[in-house]
């Protein structure tokens, strides 16, 4: 069953942030997922949220692990804290 991603931080630099994200695009759907796109707050446009649908929880997590230390690097996000939520469709 497929789920929908939100990932949320704050970041220094967020055209290096974006870049990143652009770039690592292609093999989101490798992996299983499809972004729905790049967001930044109304009163933050430091704090960013990337919304994702995935296949499922798992091929998220998978993903992460196979890329996201070295997204991070790219994107100027090394240690900061990511706050994720993972939604299910009510049906």
């Amino acid at each position: 069953m497929s789920v929908l991603v939100q990932m949320r931080v704050r970041v220094d630099d967020v055209d290096r942030f974006k870049a990143a994200y652009a770039e690592w695009l292609p093999r989101m759907g490798e992996m299983g997922g499809k972004s729905i796109g790049i967001y930044y707050a109304e009163n933050d446009p430091n704090e960013v949220s990337l919304l994702e649908e995935w296949e499922s929880h798992d091929h998220m997590h998978g993903a992460s692990e196979k890329y996201g230390d070295d997204f991070n690097k790219s994107a100027g996000t090394e240690g900061l804290d990511w706050e994720t939520r993972i939604w299910h469709e009510l049906t």
